[in-house]
């Protein structure tokens, strides 16, 4: 097959949950002989690479701002398929603000899959017209695509809610990485390995790292408090997190590579207090490590721990303090939890399964048999 993905900031990934989907999906389908071409933006990846892993990349510009990045980008992305086609017999549209343009791409006849996120519009940071804007793309996902992809059963729960409509639950998923060897980096940061609570992710209101601070603040202990991520369109939000007078916390920046791998490696407990999710990358990538994990009560986070983690009511910080400060004082149970997050990454989060939902949908699409590879789910 000969598959085009558009929408994504483009591979290798370097910054959300979308994007690691493509690469780990994207270069599992071309070691299985297909064919996978990826529309990457200029600012995000290196312009003179035209393949990654044996995916062909073709990479374009886009309008550097919060509201233009994206559609900017998708438009010229649609205008590429649409005047050279590239030989695509699928197209994959990630994000539900793409999906105003699945439209002319139905010219091409290729059968339409769209991956929509979590309920983008409930952010903070949109305002009326985002909003309004976000929950007309929800229509044309549905109305446009000849399948349309949710991560998270919550998430599918809504759609069938509002719409009426069935969609495909095709959730991210986890590799269960090599430990790090080396603690180097983790002292570089001035911490100690196994004494520090790690929280990753944007820096936006949603993901609820003001929750986590002043919880924290509160919390009788040594150990740090570790926040991996940034914002660069809102430096008030960001800044405010800053202003905490706990000299305990510590704001790292965005961190990749060896570093992160260490950071996750090495922590006591890892933390996502968020109010809005879909399937957590971030959060299945700590399970991986075989991190304890304390999460807010959403439905979303209850389901991708399962019974291997550990909530707390959602935007409560007096709660999340009162269960902070339990795992600080029962290392023991901390320890049993780690164990049970990594056994669930591997029975609910395989990436080659993953990548076998995606391939089975687009074989169908096309009204293909499939290869006997893919006759049997043996999670059926």
């Amino acid at each position: 097959m000969r598959i085009a993905i558009l929408g994504t900031r483009g591979i290798p990934a370097n910054y959300s949950g979308f994007e690691t989907s493509v690469e780990e999906t994207a270069c599992r389908l071309v070691e299985r002989g297909h064919r996978v071409t990826v529309y990457c933006r200029a600012s995000h990846v290196e312009t003179s690479k035209v393949e990654h892993r044996g995916v062909q990349l073709v990479t374009l510009p886009s309008v550097q701002s919060k509201h233009l990045d994206t559609p900017s980008h998708t438009t010229l992305s649609v205008l590429d398929v649409l005047t050279h086609r590239r030989d695509i017999e699928v197209i994959q549209m990630y994000g539900v603000g793409n999906s105003l343009w699945l439209p002319p791409l139905r010219l091409t006849g290729c059968p339409l899959v769209a991956v929509v996120d979590g309920l983008d519009w409930k952010r903070k940071k949109w305002g009326r017209f985002a909003r309004a804007f976000l929950r007309t793309s929800e229509r044309f996902a549905i109305w446009w695509a000849d399948e349309y992809v949710v991560d998270s059963r919550a998430v599918a729960e809504y759609y069938r809610a509002r719409y009426r409509k069935h969609p495909l639950y095709i959730p991210y998923g986890a590799n269960i990485p090599e430990v790090a060897q080396s603690d180097d980096c983790v002292r570089q940061f001035d911490l100690k390995p196994g004494k520090y609570i790690l929280f990753v992710g944007r820096l936006v209101p949603e993901k609820g790292a003001h929750y986590l601070v002043r919880a924290f603040e509160a919390v009788q202990t040594d150990m740090n408090l570790v926040v991996v991520g940034d914002n660069v369109y809102d430096r008030d939000y960001v800044n405010s997190l800053k202003n905490t007078q706990d000299t305990r916390i510590r704001f790292l920046g965005f961190v990749y590579g060896e570093a992160y791998r260490q950071l996750n490696s090495y922590a006591y407990v890892y933390v996502q207090p968020s109010d809005l999710e879909g399937t957590s990358p971030a959060l299945l990538g700590a399970m991986g490590f075989g991190n304890c994990v304390l999460v807010s009560d959403i439905p979303e986070n209850r389901e991708t721990i399962g019974d291997a983690g550990l909530t707390f009511r959602q935007a409560d910080e007096k709660d999340l303090a009162r269960r902070l400060q339990e795992l600080i004082d029962h290392p023991e149970m901390t320890q049993r939890f780690k164990s049970l997050a990594q056994e669930r990454v591997v029975t609910h989060y395989n990436w080659d399964r993953i990548t076998d939902d995606y391939e089975r949908l687009f074989y169908e699409l096309l009204k293909r048999p499939l290869p006997p590879r893919l006759q049997i789910d043996e999670r059926l």
